[in-house]
């Protein structure tokens, strides 16, 4: 594995510029896994892996947000949540011409819903193109002018199409006012 795999295109924003203490307060975080992975999630792996009995990949999400000062401290408790491919035999006839004899697919599994993709670039963007909201009460951010980050952590296990792996990102800071 030559190439590796990094979070990319990592935003943060928020509703509102200024808040009270008892408002609440939007915060909505993007972000995508790209590299190695992002190219390693494909129909012949799907396939292989389907063969050899490992039929589950697994992504763990942990988003943490905090103040930007050099006190960093959790306004949030950190928001961990999983993302799941499972790997089965299809018959659907809308799915693209599969490899001799064989149809395996993905079906991924978001915020407890499952998803049917009907391409490999809906099976990547649902498993590792990310748009998380959260609400922040203003009471939880200090008076004044406060500057907010988000930090990510994806993490993953040993496959036969991949190693296990842990990476990290940070956002852009936002600057809140609580009056």
């Amino acid at each position: 594995m030559a190439e590796s795999s990094y979070i990319g295109d990592v935003r943060l924003s928020s509703s509102a510029t200024r808040i009270k203490p008892g408002e609440p307060l939007e915060l909505d975080l993007w972000f995508k896994v790209d590299g190695y992975i992002r190219k390693a999630l494909n129909q012949q792996n799907w396939t292989d892996a389907y063969n050899k009995h490992d039929t589950t990949f697994l992504i763990k999400y942990v988003v943490r947000v905090q103040t930007g000062s050099v006190k960093k401290r959790d306004v949030l408790e950190p928001v961990k949540f999983i993302r799941k491919a499972s790997f089965y035999w299809s018959r659907n006839p809308k799915l693209p011409p599969p490899p001799p004899n064989k149809k395996i697919w993905a079906l991924i599994v978001v915020d407890d819903s499952p998803k049917f993709p009907d391409n490999a670039e809906e099976v990547k963007s649902l498993l590792l193109d990310v748009r998380y909201s959260v609400e922040l009460m203003g009471s939880n951010i200090h008076k004044g002018a406060q500057k907010l980050v988000a930090h990510i952590s994806v993490s993953w296990g040993k496959h036969l199409f991949t190693e296990p792996v842990e990476i990290e990102a940070t956002s852009n800071e936002i600057e809140i006012v609580c009056e």
